[in-house]
């Protein structure tokens, strides 16, 4: 995979996270969004050494 569809993809990734955590806020739903960011970084810190 090229460094520019690497980026492409970060770039998409970030973007639709940007919208879920508008959308979170939008409707109220903070405490749903934080729950699922804190699992998220759960599973990707317990994969290092």
């Amino acid at each position: 995979m090229d460094p520019s569809e690497r980026r492409i993809i970060g770039s998409l990734l970030l973007l639709s996270s940007l919208t879920f955590l508008t959308i979170g806020l939008y409707t109220e739903q903070l405490e749903f969004v934080l729950q699922i960011v804190k699992k998220i970084f759960e599973a990707a810190v317990a994969g290092l050494p």
